[in-house]
């Protein structure tokens, strides 16, 4: 007598099982894939933005200072060991120029970006 039947198909358990194992990695990836794409979408738009951005640093910066007076500028430096010819540690250094600020928006991202230019002297 055999006790093994032998099962020509699968059985309604097993189908909605698979059936719902393969909707659980279908709802995972596209969670995924839906994520990921937004953030590609994000980041190529705060890129554009930045990039607008530099380009009117770039435009400021060929148009030169505005002639008012420059002002002197501490750039610190702190935290570097760096020394004068005499060998004493420099925390500061002054530079005379101008700090352009160039406003920048694109959709959602908005900001504003410093340039300092120096006048050379």
């Amino acid at each position: 007598m055999n006790l093994f039947k032998k099962q020509d198909g699968f059985t309604l358990i097993e189908i909605i099982l698979s059936a719902l194992i393969l909707m659980v990695f279908i709802f995972a990836f596209m969670t995924l894939s839906t994520s990921s794409i937004t953030g590609i979408f994000g980041a190529g738009h705060k890129s554009s933005a930045l990039f607008e951005a530099q380009e009117d640093i770039d435009n400021a910066i060929n148009e030169g200072l505005s002639g008012d007076e420059p002002e002197t500028h501490e750039i610190n430096l702190e935290g570097l060991e760096i020394k004068d010819s005499e060998g004493v540690k420099v925390d500061y250094i002054e530079v005379e120029g101008e700090v352009k600020e160039i406003p920048y928006s694109y959709e959602d991202y908005s900001g504003t970006l410093y340039y300092f230019y120096p006048t050379g002297n």
